[in-house]
């Protein structure tokens, strides 16, 4: 079918084409009603269902072009000798189905990753005909399917179709049945320390928690250090927000899911001092380094917001400097091996930093002038230049990264791509350097990371996958009782039928990088691994519909890549999710999210017992205030105050008191915490409360546990509020205590908090649950995937000899 682009308006149609309109949505996925969280059926005018089809890259200005639509998607299925990606999971046989000519004669392969091929002889009959047009004459093209054996290795296989003289091909893979289970993950450790008590950890937005010697942000130096604090305590995994890459220069988006690029990890994150090459550069690069740390440290701690513009724009001037220490043979080498096994989409993302940088060195100066040129090149009728939402001007030549002037920007500009892939070395070095330290000192997990729904549309995913991206929508939510306006993510859906025609390469390179030195990931928003809330350019964000994405395909790549990572996965399933999402994942082995607010039934709060057994528990989550603020309906507050309340304000406020306070009883009752005729919305002590609460959810069935480090430390404000842009300080608020007083890393260790609710949980006689599902396949074979770890330096290592002192397959087992 035909694409084009669409206008920001919702195309015009008549009445009576409600039918194919409908067959057309269902052909490509678009659901023309859904359930609300609330469990009612929401049907989507037909208005919206045609503006998401166009941006689909459907025509549905008229009956005709519907029916048009029909037609080619119905004639596409034959002309296809063989579809662009299929898989099966271990254990099963999967039918193939592959087309061909009347009577041409052909043979099926399959080549295993590791070179075997295995013929594919069991053919079925004929099971459709059709006639279509090739090359303006009618062929007879029939459907026949072939059996693929079940026992074949896990892993990454191609199917060869040859007739003719032509030759077709398609990846195919085989995963197993389910992700690594807390069991998988945490056998090894458990084994060692004789332990079997329940996991827990530590959830925290990594850039609020600053340290003394931090540069105004959290970096993964102090999340080092929180490893091994949080590992004394007998905690088992620490869990952080995304870390993926922002822009290059100044201004940044502040919102971690929101990034440029989830093919990269964000340089900001780096600490400075940890670089192996800073021990050896020279006196006047050291005296500049020096000049840039004194800026940040102590005397700039405070609770003001954090400024990610000038913090990022002093790491890149260091890390410059440190790129160009001269290193020996052994650490070249580790480096280019590292960029030799880069996933394309990071090494994509260096040549678009570069370009992007280079576009805007000039500076608000060089950005007018960008403006002028813009407008210059609209009169006379020849794009040369695009201004992106940064105000970076952007060489309209440059559309994509394989077009001609980007290798030519490639050949001239080659070091300053090779520095952006040189963060990413020392990003891996220093992350899979927590996950060492974690692991050393006991966590049976370690780093868990988050991986963000979608990216920016001005980013750099945006660039070097535009091909596999839907422009004409953005991603989000429809409404619900916490967000009654819906909510507009500002990212690019992922086109169901771009990915698959590329064989979810894009989004397997993604998971490759978001499992780089963790021992588990968090899936923000895993119904979107099914479907996602699009809502059509210029639509507000509750209207909107559904879009469905082959989830049995970008399951059986999350789970293998998962399993050659060794690592667990979490999945956020809160809110409005489809009919059958959380069982699947269940089946799959991947952890739900139980947030024990969230937990009700008809007669109250869940009991602890019949949480589901594979989930994470929590408080809260970060689009939540922290205990201490949404006990007093500091939440509430803030809606108000904004305007997000539809409802009359008092009645909003009286129906949460007397469901928070209810919850209350209910753990009061439970034995958990102290009766008390204290309201919410008044309590001037909320520690103890937090305390209590922690109890409770100490013995809930989860598998694991996660305590929120906001809640130790007894903060009240919100991280982020939905529903809102500037209007708030979403995501640059650093740590503060109940009185607003800012809350240093160093002061956690041999702080009186933290041990409290560590002996709750420590406590905890719970086991892992014993009907976890079945375990993964073992790997026939294994294969290094994504680029290699590179050795770290220790203190007094020369940077040349890293590469022995700490090869990688000793990074490799850190996972």
């Amino acid at each position: 079918m035909a694409e084009q682009s669409s206008s920001s308006a919702a195309p015009h149609f008549v009445t009576d084409m409600t039918g194919p309109l409908h067959r057309l949505a269902q052909a490509l996925g678009v659901q023309p009603e859904y359930r609300s969280a609330e469990g009612e059926t929401v049907q989507i005018p037909d208005r919206t269902l045609a503006a998401v089809l166009t941006a689909l890259g459907a025509r549905c200005e008229t009956r005709a072009q519907v029916e048009d639509g029909l037609r080619a998607l119905d004639d596409a299925r034959f002309a296809r000798p063989l579809p662009a990606f299929a898989h099966q999971f271990a254990g099963n046989s999967a039918r193939i189905p592959f087309t061909l000519p009347e009577g041409e004669r052909f043979g099926l392969s399959l080549m295993t990753e590791s070179g075997t091929r295995v013929p594919l002889t069991e053919v079925g009959p004929v099971t459709e005909t059709r006639t279509v047009m090739t090359e303006g004459a009618p062929v007879l093209r029939q459907v026949r399917t072939v059996a693929i054996p079940a026992d074949l290795p896990l892993g990454e296989h191609t199917i060869t179709l040859t007739s003719g003289h032509r030759a077709d091909t398609m990846p195919f893979i085989v995963a197993p049945r389910t992700v690594p289970t807390v069991e998988d993950v945490t056998a090894a450790a458990m084994a060692a320390s004789d332990s079997h008590r329940r996991p827990w950890g530590i959830t925290v937005q990594l850039y609020s928690l600053r340290s003394r010697i931090s540069w105004g942000t959290g970096d993964f130096g102090d999340l080092r250090d929180l490893m091994a604090i949080s590992a004394e305590q007998g905690a088992d995994f620490v869990l952080i927000n995304p870390i993926h890459a922002q822009a290059p220069v100044p201004p940044v988006e502040n919102s971690p899911y929101l990034p440029s690029s989830r093919q990269a990890i964000d340089p900001i994150y780096i600490r400075i001092e940890d670089v192996p090459e800073a021990a050896y550069i020279d006196t006047d690069q050291r005296l500049a380094i020096q000049s840039l740390a004194r800026r940040w440290g102590k005397p700039a701690i405070t609770a003001d917001p954090i400024d990610r513009d000038r913090i990022i724009a002093d790491k890149i001037a260091a890390l410059e400097l440190l790129y160009k220490v001269p290193v020996g043979a052994a650490r070249r080498a580790k480096f280019r091996r590292f960029v030799e096994r880069a996933p394309q989409g990071m090494r994509d993302w260096a040549v678009f930093n570069a370009i992007y940088r280079h576009a805007s060195s000039g500076g608000a100066k060089a950005k007018r002038a960008a403006k002028s040129l813009q407008k210059d090149s609209a009169r006379s009728g020849k794009d040369t230049v695009r201004i992106l939402a940064t105000g970076v001007a952007w060489p309209q030549e440059m559309t994509g990264p394989r077009a001609e002037a980007v290798r030519e920007f490639e050949a001239e500009h080659a070091g300053d791509i090779e520095f952006w892939m040189w963060t990413q070395f020392i990003a891996a070095e220093q992350l899979r350097r927590a996950q060492r330290t974690a692991r050393e000192l006991g966590m049976r997990i370690g780093l868990v990371t988050d991986l963000a729904v979608g990216v920016s549309a001005g980013g750099a995913d945006s660039w070097t996958l535009d091909t596999f991206l839907a422009t004409d929508a953005t991603v989000g939510a429809p409404a619900d009782f916490y967000n009654q306006q819906g909510q507009d993510w500002s990212q690019p859906p992922w086109h169901p039928r771009r990915l698959a025609d590329a064989g979810y390469a894009p989004l397997r390179d993604l998971f490759r990088t978001a499992f780089t030195g963790a021992g588990g990931i968090r899936i923000d928003h895993i119904m979107g691994l099914f479907r996602l809330w699009w809502v059509p350019r210029g639509n507000a964000p509750k209207d909107g519909a559904y879009v469905s994405y082959d989830s049995e395909a970008i399951l059986a790549v999350l789970a293998l890549e998962a399993h050659r990572a060794g690592v667990l996965v979490i999945g956020e399933d809160l809110g409005t999710v489809g009919p059958g999402v959380r069982e699947r994942l269940t089946e799959l082995g991947v952890l739900g999210t139980s947030v024990l607010w969230f937990e009700q039934t008809e007669s109250g709060l869940t009991d602890p017992r019949d949480y589901r057994s594979l989930s994470l528990a929590t408080l809260n989550t970060h689009d939540m205030h922290p205990t201490a603020g949404y006990l007093n309906l500091a939440d509430i507050e803030l809606s108000e105050e904004l305007g997000l309340l539809d409802a009359d304000p008092r009645e909003v406020y009286t129906g949460e008191r007397s469901n928070r306070q209810d919850a209350l009883k209910t753990i009061a009752e439970a034995g958990d915490l102290e009766p008390t005729d204290t309201m919410v919305g008044t309590i001037d002590d909320v520690w103890p409360v937090t305390v209590g609460l922690h109890a409770y959810l100490a013995r809930t069935s989860a598998q694991l546990v996660g305590i929120a480090l906001a809640d130790v430390v007894g903060e009240t404000r919100a991280q982020n509020k939905p529903g809102t842009s500037e209007e708030y300080p979403n995501w640059t608020l650093p740590l503060t205590d109940g009185t607003g007083a800012p809350v240093v890393l160093d002061d956690l260790d041999g702080g009186d908090r933290l041990p409290v609710i560590a002996r709750i949980m420590n406590a905890s006689a719970h086991e892992v649950a014993a009907d976890r599902p079945v375990a993964p396949a073992t790997m026939d074979e294994e294969r290094p995937v994504g680029p290699e770890p590179a050795a770290v330096a220790e203190s007094g290592t020369r940077p040349s000899d890293a590469a022995t002192t700490a090869p990688d397959t000793e990074d490799d087992d850190e996972r």
